[in-house]
């Protein structure tokens, strides 16, 4: 008789660890799954934002490179000239 006693009361302690684990468990999966949404929301914003900066940077590159290339032009027809 004391056995089942015993038995019962460890069923129920397992029980009760089983769904504290499911619990912490799923816990830490919707955790996890928020920071993961967290960090690629934020890695896409940073990629769009680097894009951005990439093609501003590129097109000061262009300006910059014809200034350069119409002084070179004008310093090449002076010298013709002369």
């Amino acid at each position: 008789m004391a056995t089942k006693a015993k038995q019962t009361g460890i069923e129920k302690a397992t029980t009760k660890v089983l769904g504290l684990t499911t619990k912490a468990n799923n816990f830490a999966l919707s955790t996890t799954e928020k920071a993961f949404d967290t960090s690629f929301g934020l890695a896409h914003k940073s990629l769009d934002l680097t894009s951005k900066v990439i093609k501003k940077g590129l097109d000061i590159t262009a300006t910059q490179q014809d200034l350069v290339f119409d002084v070179l032009n004008g310093i090449k027809k002076r010298i013709i000239k002369n």
